[in-house]
């Protein structure tokens, strides 16, 4: 793979987005490379799967403006989000747990990715937003629903509509991330974490996800369609390119 690196340690598999010229943010090829990889997966035999950013800056900083800019169409922008949220909605069918490893900052999509995961630790400089408001859009890959059902329909509403990027503690506090490393022993973490949970067997994982998804599944399928008809239409807006190009002003005279 070119974008996604994967690597096997007894059976834990761990999915690094290997993109830090970008901020590790999505491209089509990455998104095209994450589809496949979860369609995968479950052949490895891993018992468990970490997503996390190679680095420490950077989990994932969303999609990659700039590898998307070309795509302005209602239509182009659908395309792209049907299929992205197809690949998030792989995660919660999986039979082995998925866990979002924040080694640095999940931005947007990126933490629409995180989101989608089964839980999320994360490094203490880590920092965890859904800025699409502030680019004129709305989360497409199934973010609001999964949002609502973590933290609540206030909590969630009052973190899509101010776009606020929250610390990593502040993230635990209100119940979007499960744990906090200090920076320096964030990988120790993560590695004694994963090795706990794939020294169970393979069925009762499995079992304990399913018992779980079957309370309150995090993923609603049923609604993609118009909330990624609304998406479209921000997408294709010329209020986001504007918005777009204030922010590639703004970070040229930082």
């Amino acid at each position: 793979m070119k974008d996604l690196r994967l690597e096997m340690d007894g059976g834990v598999a761990t999915l690094l987005i290997d993109r830090p010229q970008a901020r590790n943010a999505l491209a089509t090829q990455t998104m095209r490379e994450l589809d496949e990889s979860l369609g995968s997966i479950q052949e490895s035999g891993a018992r468990v799967l970490v997503i996390r950013g190679a680095g420490d800056r950077a989990f994932c900083a969303g999609g990659d403006l700039k590898e998307l800019e070309h795509m302005r169409s209602e239509t182009d922008a659908a395309e792209m989000a049907h299929a992205m949220r197809a690949t998030l909605d792989r995660i919660p069918q999986l039979r082995l747990p998925v866990i979002a490893a924040l080694n640095g900052d999940a931005l947007g999509g990126g933490a629409e990715l995180a989101l989608a995961c089964d839980f999320r630790v994360a490094a203490s400089h880590a920092r965890i937003g859904f800025a699409q408001v502030a680019l004129g859009l709305i989360p497409a890959w199934g973010a609001s629903e999964r949002l609502a059902a973590l933290v609540g329909r206030g909590r969630a509403l009052y973190m899509l509509l101010s776009g606020a990027t929250m610390s990593a503690t502040e993230a635990k506090e209100l119940g979007l991330v499960e744990a906090v490393y200090s920076s320096d022993s964030f990988d120790a973490g993560v590695n004694e974490l994963t090795k706990t949970i794939a020294a169970a067997p393979a069925p009762a994982l499995a079992g304990i996800k399913a018992a779980v998804n079957a309370v309150r599944p995090h993923h609603h399928p049923e609604l993609a369609d118009a909330t990624i008809s609304a998406f479209a239409k921000t997408w294709a807006d010329p209020a986001h390119w504007e918005a777009v190009a204030r922010m590639e002003r703004q970070r040229r005279n930082r």
